[in-house]
């Protein structure tokens, strides 16, 4: 198969994943918001329950919102036909990181740097700070 027809397919996948990610997130607002409208119940372990619940439907929404900031990124990427290009050496992402990684923006090679440096600019930070 064609790179340009294994992209049109990474294309397809991003756009169903976004569907299905925003359907989720709707979901998951509507079970905030009913959790919100619920009467609270003075007793303590209920209401700790229901501050996790809150506490955890919120985190999902704030995942799946990263998550479609990511999709649109990408797509956006694949308009501009940079889609596939290492954003740190401009050289092609192969398919396979592709297809597992559809936000991928650097290449294997890359990305591990780039995580390493992250890494290390963290340690740094923390030992400032002892």
């Amino acid at each position: 198969m064609s790179r340009a027809k294994d992209l049109l397919g990474i294309r397809e996948l991003l756009q169903k994943r976004r569907k299905t990610t925003e359907e989720a997130q709707a979901g998951a607002r509507r079970e905030l918001m009913a959790l919100k409208d619920q009467e609270r119940d003075p007793e303590y372990e209920e209401q700790a329950q229901a501050e996790l619940a809150d506490y955890t439907l919120s985190t999902l929404i704030e995942a799946q919102r990263r998550e479609i900031m990511l999709i649109d990124a990408a797509l956006r990427r694949m308009d501009t036909d940079v889609f596939g290009e290492c954003v740190d050496c401009g050289n092609e992402i192969s398919m396979d990181r592709l297809e597992a990684m559809p936000f991928a923006i650097r290449c294997e090679e890359d990305a591990a740097l780039h995580e390493q440096e992250t890494r290390d600019a963290a340690r740094h930070t923390g030992s400032l700070s002892l």
